[in-house]
């Protein structure tokens, strides 16, 4: 193989490397933006129906097929600590968790 043809291989690998890469990081939902200046969450491609043990700051609704890469269905919670979690809305415990954000005055926002 000509020296021209290597370096096609070299930026063809590399260019396959660094889109790998960024789709691999899209996969789970994080964020360190400020949710108490009006900046929305992106939005969850994976949800877990585990408990969150932390005290819950803002929460959001992702409805199905939101937008071309939102597929599912969540609820998003932004704990105290800047963490965010993507929350499977069929999760036994969310239902009893929600009413008591809804006593704090905490609601879910839709996206």
């Amino acid at each position: 193989m000509s020296f021209s043809g290597n370096c096609v291989v070299v930026i063809t690998c590399a260019t396959l490397l660094l889109v790998l890469h960024v789709q691999g990081h899209q996969k789970y939902r994080t964020s360190d933006q400020s949710f108490n200046k009006g900046v929305r969450p992106s939005c969850c491609v994976e949800s877990s129906s585990a408990y969150i043990r932390e005290h819950v700051k803002a929460c959001f609704i992702q409805r199905l097929n939101l937008f071309n890469i939102c597929k599912i269905h969540a609820y998003i919670f932004i704990t105290v600590s800047n963490k965010t979690y993507c929350v499977d809305p069929s999760a036994t415990w969310l239902p009893d968790r929600l009413k008591k954000l809804a006593a704090k005055g905490i609601t879910c926002k839709q996206l």
